[in-house]
């Protein structure tokens, strides 16, 4: 048998398929696979922004620390009336001092060392006769280029006088001057023309970069390259905020009331509280240097968890060494993850967090990227199978709705033609004018083969409109032999006309149980099987037999075989070598397929195997019952056995 049938779906469904599903997968898979490589700088940045957070507060909280510093301080020299001796008792305060006119005082109970300290630093400084480096964040230069404060608070009373107690100075100050330097902060931050320009207005007025202790690994840096710090570089992502200029005390205190004045040296960083008094007192200015030591331990109280399981969160000094230095020890202090300034206050001072296990990220950037080509296999894999049986699904139901139309027309053309042979016939018996009577009874046996013929299309018609439903047919015992040689010599003369010669052997009784009308007609179809697809060898062999508990009926011919290729396609419904109306061979493409399911409804099944020497055999196979060695009588043809 050929094999015409075309298995594929339209190209244009195809197409179709492919630019509205196949493409956009592969497009998305394609974009998650680059994402998974770029997963590495992906969690890093998740990283950095959950330590950033951390730092932030910290710097935050110690900034808050120090304006709380000076307010306490502020609120003692109020309280005592700017007395020295009470100052001194202070535990931040190291070597009080006031300003008289020209002079220059300090308490006489300080520490000669100290004292001589404070002078060294400060003294001539304090009577105007030196300058000394201010220290301001580039957000306080760089916000005068944005709103002025009167456009974004335009009550007067927000504006700080000298007139007022330290408490409300801060408060207004704070609420103020605040507000206007975190938007220049922001805007700092997340504009890199913005922080040129700063840095340019800054240089123009005179102002110098403070050059930071540490090189963050992070913020745009990538964790395996090793960067040298430049903090005087404007275009680096991780830039100073703390710029400085030089300035007299006189300058200081005719913009301000009082403050905290940090200076560099080579032993370190010292911080002066400074406050102006209005209140009609002789002393026109007192303050004192602080205690660096007890200065670290308020900004060290501030550090919240300093060792976790993922980070360090430590404050290096000025020196760029930590104030408290933790259990572990070798960490590289100028290379934290992530870091910030604290505060113009403390100059190069920084919150920095260092990562524990410097793998972290590999180890977290491959488990996410192993999870994204994972999840992207499996993805694809579930798309191509779907693809794979969505297009296999629509390929079947096209080809079974084409089959299906196919069937109609061949049942139509395979019912209209022995109808149009018995109609013939009957109109010339009816006219009289075969006065032969031998012509006459040709005339009959022709109507009958065709009612025959009609009659078994009708029947597999019905069978195959049953395939489905539950089997309801009596089984009975029958003698498989006698109903197969019985229907062979049923059919023996219709097959003699058209030139077959028929042979039946057989090897005794074949008692099994079933149903003889439906296993007749397997039997009629495998014979009319034969009968349709044999050349000019017209040769029928009709085989009775057993094997391995099975009664076997083989049905042999010499007509023109089944492709190899084609072998278990032939037992397919509808299935035909050609389906076309005008055919050599009619039929419906049932036959082989109601004859396998009735037989599997009985516990069997029908084989096909070529035949030696060309040619087909059709194997029938029933269940054998249990009593096939006794002896049994042959029952009537196609009557179940007593």
């Amino acid at each position: 048998m050929k094999n015409s049938l075309k298995r594929g779906v339209p190209v244009s469904l195809i197409t179709l398929f492919v630019l509205a599903v196949l493409i956009p997968s592969v497009a998305l898979s394609f974009l998650a696979l680059r994402a998974a490589e770029r997963e590495s700088l992906f969690v890093e940045r998740r990283l950095e922004s959950a330590l950033l957070a951390e730092v932030d507060l910290a710097s935050r909280r110690a900034e808050i620390a120090l304006r709380d510093l000076y307010e306490s301080l502020e609120r003692q020299v109020a309280a005592s009336g700017a007395d020295l001796a009470a100052l001194r008792r202070n535990r931040f305060a190291d070597v009080p001092f006031a300003i008289r006119g020209e002079n220059l005082f300090s308490t006489p109970d300080a520490p000669e060392p100290a004292r001589e300290k404070f002078l060294d630093s400060f003294g001539a400084f304090l009577l105007g006769n030196e300058r000394l480096p201010v220290y301001e964040g580039i957000a306080q230069v760089y916000r005068k280029e944005m709103r002025s404060e009167a456009d974004m608070f335009p009550y007067s009373e927000m504006e700080p006088s000298k007139a007022d107690s330290g408490e409300t100075r801060a408060a207004r100050t704070q609420g103020k001057t605040g507000v206007a330097r975190r938007m220049a902060e922001s805007l700092l931050a997340s504009d890199q023309e913005a922080r040129n320009d700063a840095f340019e207005q800054a240089s123009k007025e005179g102002f110098e970069i403070v050059e930071r202790n540490v090189a963050p690994q992070a913020q745009g840096v990538s964790q395996n390259q090793t960067v040298v710090a430049k903090a005087q570089d404007a275009s680096r992502t991780e830039w100073s905020r703390t710029v400085s200029r030089s300035r007299s005390f006189a300058e200081m205190t005719n913009e301000s009331n009082g403050g905290l004045l940090p200076r560099l040296s080579g032993e370190g960083l010292e911080l002066l509280f400074w406050i102006n008094l209005t209140d009609g007192s002789a002393d026109r200015t007192i303050g004192c240097t602080l205690s660096m030591e007890v200065v670290r331990d308020l900004v060290a109280d501030v550090i919240p968890d300093m060792l976790s399981d993922v980070r360090l969160l430590t404050v290096l000094d000025d020196g760029g060494l930590p104030i408290v230095l933790p259990a572990r020890s070798d960490f590289d202090w100028r290379s934290p993850f992530v870091a910030r300034e604290i505060s113009p206050l403390l100059p190069r001072w920084e919150v920095g967090a260092w990562l524990t296990d410097p793998g972290i990220l590999t180890s977290r950037a491959a488990s996410a990227q192993l999870s994204i080509l994972v999840l992207v296999v499996i993805l694809f894999l579930v798309i191509a199978v779907g693809s794979i049986v969505i297009i296999r699904m629509l390929s079947l139901e096209m080809r079974t709705a084409k089959q299906r139309t196919t069937f109609v027309a061949s049942v139509s053309h395979e019912l209209r033609t022995p109808l149009t042979s018995i109609k013939l016939f009957a109109e010339l018996l009816l006219s009289g004018k075969q006065g032969s009577e031998e012509r006459r009874k040709e005339y009959l046996r022709t109507m009958v083969s065709e009612t025959d013929r009609l009659s078994h299309l009708v029947d597999n018609v019905l069978a195959f409109s049953r395939r489905g439903r539950s089997w309801n047919r009596p089984m009975r015992p029958i003698c498989l032999m006698k109903l197969a040689t019985d229907t062979a010599r049923q059919l023996e003369p219709h097959l003699t006309r058209n030139g077959f010669t028929m042979t039946v052997t057989d090897d005794g009784p074949l008692p099994t149980t079933g149903d003889a009308e439906s296993i007749k007609q397997v039997i009629m179809n495998l014979l009319s099987n034969a009968e349709k697809y044999s050349n000019e060898n017209k040769e029928i062999s009709v085989m009775c037999g057993h094997i391995e508990g099975f009664a076997v009926i083989e049905i042999a011919d010499r007509g023109i075989g089944v492709e190899h290729k084609l072998e278990d396609k032939i037992f397919l419904e509808f299935f035909r070598g050609d389906d076309s109306l005008s055919a050599m061979r009619n039929g419906a493409g049932l036959g082989l397929s109601i004859a396998r399911d009735i037989a599997r409804r009985h516990g069997g099944d029908v084989k096909y195997a070529p035949r030696m020497g060309g040619g087909s055999v059709f194997s029938l196979l029933l269940p054998l019952r249990e009593d096939m060695g006794q002896e049994r009588a042959a029952p009537p043809a196609g009557e179940p056995e007593s």
